[in-house]
């Protein structure tokens, strides 16, 4: 049997007095999604977990199945590294470091992209930062996503608090430096944190293009190499991967699920939706499973563009989910299951993560919804929510049920 799983990342909102009192999903036009609600099953997901960061990849990690608890290696860094194909040992401290943007004069948070720097200009950054130590490395990645290795830290990276950019906004860049109560982390804390606050001076003595809204650097989501089982290893399907971001290619790999590097595949509202819906039907002829996630949904809502959103989850349903479930009709007749859902919402008012439960739709497994389902914040709310770790092979591989 054939199964996707595709993931609209932050799906789910409040509701927007601009949008007449709707969250944008239920202001979108999404035929098809409503397609699947409308004759199979829909609900909500819990997908976030306590003394976990709210994040993509707490979140997609549960949904595939793998307790945070054991298997989070306390941040998404070590992922994007892998997925760059950097050498990791165990005694490294991977960082994620943000491109930022500070309010200079009030010293605040202003923007976690740095007004989404285009890659050639962060390449440029990068490359002239000058960093405090040999065994400090920096790596360039995608826009303002970049990668700081400290090798040889030695150091619990538990210990060590980094606060994520895009969930302080607004606040003192001094107050949310990283920090530890660990003896042996808070040296290397306040290094960290005195290098940050003297890329605020380099970046300003560097020629950059015009317009270019860089002018700090921030790290987050400390982590360590990780070592997982195989996905095939823990549910018996053979799995492939359909993404543009460099943290999921890294979870593809330490789950060894199989995946290729998209071309025009972003991460961003340009992102080539045509692609990914023609690699999800090319996976679906070699394997079991293929996971496909769109990303422009949740920077749309980081950014409180609530249109934006909107835009971007019709550009799914168009592009995506509708040529998808029409390729698994005509190939696999009833014999597939396919699922809509979130990660975790993002909300435009704020541009947070927060953990309310994530809806659903399936079609494929009947059991326990009438027809006539509306696909909505509100109307999957009227279910209790399951638990994403154990989604995959209880809500859609246990239950053999087919749309009639």
């Amino acid at each position: 049997m054939k199964t996707v799983m595709i993931i609209i990342d932050g799906l789910g909102d409040e509701p927007i007095d601009e949008l007449g009192g709707k969250t944008p999903l239920e202001a979108a036009f999404i035929p098809n999604i409503q397609y699947i609600a409308s004759r199979g099953q829909i609900g909500r997901i819990t997908t976030t977990f306590p003394g976990f960061p709210i994040e993509s990849m707490v979140c997609i990690m549960g949904l595939l199945g793998y307790e945070p608890e054991q298997f989070y290696p306390s941040g998404r860094a070590s992922f994007e590294a892998m997925a760059k194909g950097i050498p990791l040992h165990p005694d490294d401290l991977v960082l994620r470091c943000n491109i930022i943007t500070v309010d200079t004069g009030k010293q605040v948070l202003a923007d976690f992209t740095a007004g989404l720097i285009r890659d050639s200009d962060a390449r440029a950054l990068v490359s002239q930062i000058n960093l405090p130590h040999e065994n400090w490395e920096l790596y360039p990645g995608q826009s303002y996503r970049n990668i700081l290795i400290i090798r040889n830290a030695r150091i619990d990276v538990g210990t060590l608090k980094c606060r994520e950019p895009h969930m302080n906004i607004g606040k003192p860049v001094q107050e949310n430096l990283p920090s530890s109560q660990d003896p042996h982390a808070q040296k290397l804390a306040k290094e960290i944190a005195a290098f940050l606050l003297d890329t605020q001076r380099q970046i300003a003595n560097m020629e950059l293009p015009s317009g270019c809204k860089a002018n700090m650097l921030w790290v987050w989501s400390p982590s360590r190499k990780p070592v997982w089982p195989s996905f095939f290893e823990r549910t018996g399907k053979r799995a492939a991967f359909v993404g543009g971001l460099d943290f999921l290619h890294g979870i593809a790999m330490a789950a060894k699920i199989h995946f290729d590097v998209i071309p025009g595949a972003t991460g961003y509202t340009d992102t080539n939706y045509q692609a990914k819906a023609e690699y999800t039907l090319r996976y679906l002829k070699d394997y079991d499973f293929v996971l496909t996630h769109i990303n422009a949904t949740d920077e749309e809502a980081h950014q409180h563009n609530y249109r934006g959103k909107l835009e971007a989850i019709e550009k799914v349903d168009h592009h995506i989910v509708g040529p998808v479930l029409r390729e698994l009709v005509k190939h696999y007749g009833t014999d597939f299951r396919i699922v809509v859902c979130g990660d975790h919402m993002t909300r435009c008012s704020d541009g947070k993560h927060t953990d309310t439960p994530v809806p659903f739709a399936l079609l494929g497994s009947l059991e326990g919804n009438a027809r006539g389902n509306q696909f909505s914040e509100m109307e999957c709310a009227k279910y209790a929510p399951v638990p994403s770790l154990t989604f995959l092979q209880e809500t859609i591989w246990s239950n053999s049920s087919t749309p009639q």
